[in-house]
C-alpha cells in the first residue's frame, strides 16, 4: 500500500464532487467550510466542476473526472477532500487514470458513496485512503466542526505517528436540520450521550481496515474493484434513507445487504467486523439492528464491535483504509497500529 505525505498548516486542501451537486445548491456550507480550514492556517482549492449542478450529479462524468486528475496532478495540492457523498461515484471509476494517481499519491478522504472510490483507489492504486469527513456534512457546520472529529482528522492526517486507541465520542447526533430553509445557520443541533462501544460478538482481531457505507460498496460485487477481504477488519455503516434523510436506510435492505455480503463468501474471509452507529434508528430499530446482525452472522467465529464513530452522524472519526487496526472485546479496545501518512 502506497502511503500519502501527511498534512501540514499551509498546505493546499483540494475540494471535488465526485457524485452529488449538493456543493452547487447550498453553497453557504461550502463557504463555511473553506472558512474552516482557512482559519485554521490552510490553503483551499475548488476543483474547476465540484460546484456544478447538471441534475443529480455535479457534472457530467468526465468533468468529474477532470477534476480528480487535476487535483492529484497538481502538486501543491497536498490533500483531496469530497464536498459530500451522493449516489454516482460509480460512473467516474472505470475512466480514472490510476497510474497517474499512484504515482502522484496524496491524502483523499470523504464518506458514504465515496466509498466506491475508496474500494476503487485501493484496488486499482494500492493507495491508502481515509473514510471520514466531508466539507458540507461536517466541516460546513457553522457551530464549530465537533472537537472529536477534528481530534481525528488530525491524529490520523496530520501526525505521522499511528491514531493508536480510539475512544468512542462522549456525545452524538444525528438530527438534520434543512439545509435548503438555512435551518442549519439558525442553531446548534441537539446532542445525546453516547453509550460507548457495544460487543455482538466478543473475541479479539487484527487485520487492514476496509469497509465504508453498505449501500455504496454493493454496487461494486462481482467487479474488479472489489477488494480482497481475506483477514481484513471489515467495517461499515449505514446511510440515510434515500425516501427521507432524517431516517435511516430501512432494516429490510440492511438485512438484504448482509445477505448478499455472506453470499459472497465475505463473512468468510473476514477477521473481524466492526459496525458504525446507525443514523435516524430508533431504539428499537437499533435492537433489531443488533439481533439481524447477531443472526446472519450466527455461522461465523470473528469479534463485531458495534456503535463506532463513522459515517452519518456525528461526530465521526478518520479512518484509514489499509492500515492495519485490532479490536479487542476483553480491554474493550479498538485501536489503529501503524501510521497512514508519512
Amino acid at each position: 500500500m502506497i502511503k500519502p505525505n501527511q498534512l501540514k498548516r499551509g498546505d493546499v486542501i483540494g475540494l471535488v464532487s465526485p457524485s452529488s451537486p449538493l456543493a452547487g445548491l447550498a453553497p453557504h456550507r461550502v463557504e463555511q467550510g473553506i472558512k474552516y480550514f482557512e482559519d485554521v492556517g490552510f490553503r483551499v482549492k475548488i476543483a474547476g466542476n465540484a460546484l456544478k449542478v447538471t441534475g443529480y450529479t455535479a457534472g457530467s462524468i468526465e468533468e468529474r473526472v477532470s477534476d480528480i486528475h487535476e487535483m492529484f496532478a497538481d502538486e501543491n495540492v497536498k490533500a483531496i477532500i469530497s464536498m459530500i457523498g451522493g449516489f454516482h461515484s460509480n460512473q467516474i471509476i472505470g475512466k480514472l487514470d490510476y497510474k497517474m494517481i499512484a504515482k502522484n499519491p496524496k491524502i483523499f478522504i470523504g464518506f458514504s458513496d465515496i466509498t466506491v472510490l475508496h474500494f476503487a483507489l485501493y484496488t486499482q492504486a494500492s493507495l491508502v485512503t481515509f473514510y471520514g469527513p466531508a466539507l458540507m456534512t461536517q466541516f460546513g457546520e457553522k457551530f464549530g466542526v465537533e472537537e472529536y472529529t477534528k481530534k481525528y482528522f488530525e491524529k490520523a492526517l496530520m501526525s505521522t505517528e499511528p491514531i493508536g486507541l480510539v475512544e468512542p465520542s462522549k456525545n452524538w447526533t444525528d438530527e438534520f436540520l434543512n439545509w435548503f430553509g438555512k435551518k442549519d445557520i439558525e442553531r446548534p443541533r441537539q446532542m445525546k450521550v453516547n453509550g460507548g462501544y457495544i460487543w455482538l460478538k466478543e473475541g479479539s482481531a487484527e487485520g487492514e481496515l476496509l469497509g465504508g457505507c453498505i449501500t455504496s460498496m454493493m454496487h461494486l460485487r462481482g467487479t474488479k474493484y472489489w477488494p480482497n477481504l481475506i483477514n481484513k477488519l471489515f467495517f461499515w455503516e449505514i446511510p440515510e434513507s434515500s425516501a427521507d434523510v432524517s431516517k435511516g436506510e430501512p432494516l429490510s435492505r440492511v438485512d438484504a445487504y448482509l445477505t448478499d455480503l455472506a453470499l459472497s463468501g465475505v463473512f468468510s474471509d473476514i477477521c473481524g467486523m466492526i459496525v458504525g452507529r446507525p443514523k435516524g434508528y430508533s431504539d428499537e430499530e437499533i435492537e433489531k439492528l443488533k439481533q439481524l446482525i447477531i443472526e446472519r452472522t450466527a455461522g461465523y467465529s470473528f469479534p463485531i464491535l458495534f456503535n463506532i464513530d463513522i459515517g452519518h452522524t456525528d461526530p465521526i472519526m478518520t479512518l484509514p483504509i489499509g492500515i492495519r487496526a485490532r479490536i479487542d472485546s476483553a480491554r474493550n479496545g479498538f485501536g489503529v497500529l501503524e501510521s497512514a501518512v508519512v
